[in-house]
């Protein structure tokens, strides 16, 4: 029987069809994320979220297989080459005694001279191997130094000891694959010094330039994609104030019973009041409630006419979009019947804003894609079990909360999995430490004024509730939720009191005005 053998031609056939299965998959995870096949939340397999695997399956690992294939290309054309080469140099004398490689070595007494194809080539000496992996060793510890000293040492912060402008860039590095990259370039470039056989140094070298090829391709195919499309979110145009509006105020009248008597009676009665003294009486439900941010433009600050904000624009809308991530809960009460009834709640109490006709998520690629100088003002985090993001989806939440003025609704759906994870992660990308808002706090003021936290279930450990904020040059960057808020938004309201899921709209509202409103001052000094 004969063996499949691979030529060519089926090495180039099989590449195509695993390119064509690349690009139909990629096209399939877009419209899915798109909204273009239905509701997101709803692509799920045996109870597990399906789009978290497939967009790993797309990027990285359709890279992955790519550069697997590319390898196997390189290794056999090489191979090829190399016998054509060394077949070439044989002696043309039938009797001679043919020159033949032992062990990988190539034959003596041949230069290939700085032919990379050629396994004598002078390319593949010890001292190029030497120099490189003198290079490239220094490097790839140094660039896992901070590791080492927080990892293994148990030194708790390696900034008193490497100072901070290098642990910024150590941030940075370890958001992308440069440090382990390093580490496999300076492995294999101490291989290849040390081996003997100039064809197995020959095959780690050319492994090696291919990788490096292939990874500045994937480098720059990522980072054109990134530069070249980004997304701009609008918030609505108008205008409003921070004065404190009372409500209207009903007044219960009461009475007081009049009695007639005989003035001639032989008893003696106290004068009666006025026909027209009235008591005015006040109860829970009459009393004063004070809304702050509703000027004559309606909620919002500035001095347009309508809802909204100074630098919104017509098309401006508000939105609450949610975060995809790992966690199979993240999209609980997400749309229609959940937390859609917060913007309708909304527009129902103030007529004069603008929200969003769609329901929206995002996962962290498109989150990178945010436009610096207008991202999306709030982004919604929920979820039951955990919160574990990459150090590449830690660099895009850090320059979404930073760099591009941000803010994340954290909200715990399930347990306290969830909120150890959400705490430890946000304490370690913001670089600040979480502490309690407090109740007289703007966030929970205006434009509702919350004498307590509103919360459906106490997800957090111990018996009290509080918010956790984490604040930045001032203004709270995270706000986090330990009692399922958006619950209280669905359409049963989990079975709460009325005055509860009243408050948690309250406090939802509160938390959506407060990042429009800071993402307005933001983008105002931009402009200016």
């Amino acid at each position: 029987m004969n063996r499949l053998r691979l030529t060519l031609p089926r090495a180039a056939l099989l590449t195509g069809l695993y390119l064509l299965a690349w690009a139909g998959l990629a096209v399939f995870r877009a419209f899915a994320t798109g909204g273009s096949l239905g509701d997101p939340a709803n692509f799920a397999l045996f109870g597990h979220d399906v789009l978290p695997a497939l967009g790993w399956a797309v990027d990285p690992g359709g890279w992955i297989g790519l550069y697997l294939i590319g390898g196997v290309g390189v290794v056999y054309l090489l191979e090829w080459a190399a016998r054509r080469i060394e077949v070439r140099s044989q002696p043309a004398d039938p009797d001679a005694r043919p020159l033949i490689s032992v062990c990988g070595e190539t034959p003596g007494g041949r230069r290939g001279y700085w032919n990379p194809l050629d396994p004598a080539a002078h390319l593949y000496t010890f001292t190029p191997a030497f120099l490189a992996s003198i290079l490239l060793v220094p490097v790839a510890v140094a660039a896992w130094l901070p590791v080492v000293i927080e990892k293994v040492m148990l030194v708790p912060s390696a900034t008193p000891l490497l100072g901070a402008r290098v642990m910024d860039l150590y941030k940075t590095l370890h958001g992308t694959w440069a440090p382990s990259i390093l580490a496999f370039l300076a492995v294999i470039s101490l291989a290849t010094a040390l081996a003997q056989a100039r064809r197995v140094r020959q095959s780690l070298s050319v492994l090696t330039a291919y990788s490096l090829v292939f990874l500045l391709a994937y480098f720059i195919a990522h980072q054109s994609a990134a530069a070249g499309d980004e997304i701009e979110s609008d918030i609505p145009a108008g205008g409003g104030n921070d004065s404190i509006k009372a409500t209207a105020v009903k007044v219960q009248k009461v009475v007081r019973k009049k009695y007639v008597i005989n003035p001639y009676s032989s008893i003696v009665f106290a004068a009666p009041p006025p026909i027209d003294k009235i008591e005015m009486k006040f109860n829970e439900e009459t009393a004063n409630q004070y809304k702050a941010g509703s000027g004559p433009g309606g909620l919002g600050q500035g001095a347009g006419k309508g809802g909204g904000f100074g630098s919104g624009t017509g098309s401006g809308k508000y939105e609450l979009v949610r975060l995809r991530h790992s966690d199979g809960s993240w999209n609980k009460n997400f749309g229609v019947g959940g937390d859609r009834n917060l913007l309708a709640e909304l527009k129902a109490r103030e007529p004069l804003v603008k929200i969003a006709e769609e329901d929206k998520s995002i996962d962290f690629q498109t989150l990178a894609r945010a436009a610096a100088k207008k991202p999306f003002p709030l982004i919604y985090i929920g979820g039951a079990h955990t919160f574990s993001p990459t150090e590449a989806e830690r660099k895009i939440l850090r320059e979404y909360l930073i760099d591009k003025h941000g803010m994340v609704l954290g909200d715990n759906l399930g347990g306290h999995g969830f909120h150890h994870n959400f705490v430890a992660e946000m304490n370690r990308i913001t670089g600040v430490t979480a502490v309690v808002v407090p109740r007289d706090d703007r966030i929970h003021q205006r434009p509702y004024d919350l004498p307590q936290l509103p919360f459906v279930v106490n997800h957090a450990p111990g018996s009290k509730a509080e918010p956790l904020g984490w604040k930045i040059d001032g203004r709270w960057a995270v706000y986090y939720h330990p009692g399922a808020l958006s619950d209280a938004w669905r359409d049963d309201h989990a079975g709460i009191k009325k005055a509860v899921w009243e408050n948690c709209y309250q406090l939802g509202i509160n938390i959506l005005f407060y990042a429009y409103a800071e993402q307005d001052k933001w983008r105002s000094a931009q402009q200016q």
